[in-house]
């Protein structure tokens, strides 16, 4: 890279780092069921969506069963059965309510309220959730309530609430036999909500047991309220009520689907006591009913540094291949080494955040005269995964892999001057909290880089690239999916100043190195995989990422040789100041485009280090061991140890060997001169054709 060439890179980068409510429930459809019965009440919903529960009162107390032949969608119901409660052994209810199911489908569980006779019914079903079939099992009286409507479970079992209708109280019952409600035990009685609502007509709790949601005719509405001891309704407070008036004219039950995505509301549109309908709602937020503050999630963080950390952990893993190149090539200038494959292997968790390994294939060491005109190929690949824990973030899996191919070149005119290009290819995969949230990044590079020495004390090693990034985004929220591609570019930039003292013992490389990145995230959408609704999508904007690091330090190595070996040893002290500023990231829900919110990632740490030590073995039969431990300090974040093993073998003179990749092909070659005579093998692979194809020749030839 000339100075000319150098000057417009840090310009550019300078130019860069100089350069600076709530949504609701959605109304959906609904489905008009007064041809099955003139007095509809409570609601069940199966939980893949395939199937419909309702109770009625008509002359008989019964069930109702709908299939829906597209799964939560009311408006594909088709009635299935319609079955008596009143079977021998039951209670003689007049008025079912509320109706809940065991998870697996077996037991169901039903509301009644009749003078003299108030409780909980338990039917077992022969066939699960097959309402045919059932069979009374036992009962929960409650005697002291002369008008019950609601019920609900907790998630184990192992309680059962009930709602007063006029009271507006909710009490709870213990269950040493989960879903027994003949072990029911412990009754505890919460305050009264009459002032949110007068006239309860059923009870949900979330799923983790700290949202409560309570709805009634008395204004038609649901409420949702907050329990601090998850499950317990003696501490609970009322947090926010939503209208559904709009459409129900007097509200009988309600259900939410079991990822609180959708909501079902049993009632009639107001126009006459005969009409007896299902509404369907979407939930812009699942279980919120109002979305919650989109900024204080912890994955939706969790993603937004995991971007940052992406971006940065990119840039190294595509910089520390050419350095390790260039390194190489100071400590063996002059030697026929100058074609190798390196293969690197990264670990990183939170005590030890990184270990990486790498094997390198190189040649044996031999002084030789290079022609200008001589390219030297390289590679190295990598794998490498970790975890990362973060304060109000989730916590983060990384796995990811990659490889660099490049190629280089003597210059013509400075013979102690060496350039070349690099393809690079990188994976990252970021596992983040523990419901399926995931980061999938692929990255395509291209890099440009030289080194150069002065009169063979002082060194210059430069590098620019440039990547294109593609981002499959998975947020899990309440079950709900989230999916979204995202597309980035990615610059960047590393020049490394250095002086080279020869001794006798020992070699000396003081230098100074900066490193630079910018990286552009477009915006995109999440989209969920519930059919059309949009519960918990966000739109999140462009986001710019600047990473800033300069590193100061001293490398050492030092040879010994030997008749059978020569041994090179070397190591590393240096400090990396970090002064990459914040990453803002923007985003807003779908459903609610006027609410912008934000959240500012700062991971960096300013002051750090970074040690290391290594030898190099090289043997004259031809093979080859590098090792090399390093140690890199973050202040106040932990440290990082790699460790790099490298092996190698080198054929003797006179010896090629060839592989070759062509699509779905693969060729091997060996090709040997012995005393005159060229013996040459070779054999090739078809991998997926229809038919294997694989062979293999022998060759002996000579020149007269």
């Amino acid at each position: 890279m000339s100075s000319k060439h150098f000057f417009l890179f840090l310009l550019f980068f300078l130019y860069i780092f100089g350069s600076d409510s709530f949504a609701d429930l959605q109304f959906k459809q609904s489905k008009d069921i007064s041809d099955d019965t003139d007095d509809l009440r409570g609601i069940f919903i199966k939980p893949d969506g395939t199937r419909v529960y309702v109770t009625s009162d008509d002359a008989t107390p019964t069930v109702i069963e709908y299939s829906l032949n597209v799964p939560f969608d009311i408006s594909t119901a088709s009635k299935t059965s319609q079955t008596n409660l009143l079977v021998s052994g039951g209670a003689a209810m007049d008025k079912p309510h509320a109706i809940e199911f065991k998870p697996d489908g077996k037991v169901m569980y039903v509301i009644h309220s009749n003078s003299g006779s108030v409780g909980v019914e338990q039917f077992n079903l022969t066939t699960a959730w097959d309402t045919q079939t059932l069979s009374y099992d036992t009962s929960l009286s409650i005697s002291d309530d002369v008008q019950i409507r609601a019920l609900a479970f907790k998630s184990d079992g192992t309680r059962v609430y009930i709602a007063q209708r006029d009271h507006g109280k909710v009490k709870q019952f213990d269950l040493p036999t989960p879903w027994d409600l003949s072990s029911a035990t412990n009754k505890v009685e919460s305050n009264s909500f009459s002032g949110e609502e007068n006239n309860l007509r059923n009870i949900q709790f979330s799923s983790d047991g700290t949202f409560m949601y309570l709805g009634g005719n008395g204004g038609d509405d649901i409420n949702r309220y907050k329990l601090p001891i998850a499950w317990d309704i003696s501490t609970i407070t009322h947090e926010t009520t939503f209208s559904i008036s709009a459409q129900t004219g007097e509200m009988r039950g309600f259900k939410f689907t079991a990822n609180f995505t959708k909501l079902y509301v049993t009632g009639d549109d107001g126009s006459s006591s005969d009409d007896n309908v299902i509404y369907e709602y979407d939930l812009d937020c699942a279980g919120t009913i109002t979305c919650l503050d989109a900024s204080a999630n912890s994955d939706v963080k969790a993603i937004i540094e995991a971007n940052v950390d992406t971006a940065k952990r990119i840039i190294k893993n595509n910089t520390l291949p050419i350095f390790h190149r260039t390194e190489w090539l100071r400590r063996h200038k002059n030697k026929d080494n100058l074609s190798n494959l390196n293969a690197e292997i990264d670990f990183s968790n939170q005590k030890i955040e990184n270990i990486t390994n790498a094997l390198n294939i190189f040649k044996k060491e031999k002084d030789r005269t290079y022609n200008s005109d001589d390219w030297f190929e390289w590679s190295e690949g990598r794998i490498s995964f970790g975890k990362k824990d973060t304060n109000g973030a989730s916590s983060r899996n990384i796995h990811s892999y990659g490889f660099s191919i490049g190629a280089d070149k003597i210059k013509k005119r400075d013979r102690d001057s060496m350039y070349g290009y690099v393809f690079q290819y990188t994976n990252d995969n970021v596992d983040i909290g523990s419901e399926g949230t995931n980061l999938n990044t692929d990255s395509y590079g291209l890099a440009l880089y030289e080194t150069k020495l002065r009169d063979d004390q002082f060194f210059t090693d430069s590098v620019i690239g440039f990547n294109l990034l593609h981002i499959d985004h998975q947020r899990v929220t309440y079950g709900n999916t989230l999916k979204g591609d995202r597309e980035g570019q990615q610059i960047y930039g590393s020049i490394n100043f250095g002086k080279r003292l020869v001794e006798e013992e020992i070699n000396y490389n003081p230098g100074i190195k900066l490193d630079l990145g910018y990286t552009k995230l477009k915006a995109f959408r999440e989209k969920t995989t519930l059919g059309n609704a949009l519960t918990d999508s966000l739109i999140y904007k462009e986001q710019n990422i600047k990473t800033a690091l300069a590193t100061i330090g001293l490398l050492f190595d030092t040879t010994n040789q030997q008749e059978e070996k020569t041994t090179n040893h070397h190591g590393r002290l240096e400090y990396v100041a970090d002064f990459s500023p914040s990453s803002n990231a923007e985003f807003y829900y779908v459903n609610n485009q006027s609410t912008n919110y934000e959240y500012k990632s700062n991971n960096k740490s300013s002051h750090n280090y970074r040690i290391g030590y290594g030898f190099d073995i090289t043997s004259i039969s031809g093979w080859s061991i590098v090792t090399n431990f390093e140690r890199f300090g973050a202040s106040g974040k932990g440290y990082v140890n790699e460790l790099y093993l490298l092996l190698g073998y080198v054929p003797i003179d006179d010896t090629e060997y060839a592989m070759i990749l062509d699509n779905d092909k693969a060729s091997l070659t060996y090709k040997k001169n012995l005393n005159g005579f060229d013996i040459k093998m070779s054999s090739n692979y078809n991998f997926i054709g229809e038919i294997p194809d694989y062979g293999a020749n022998l060759e002996i030839s000579n020149k007269f």
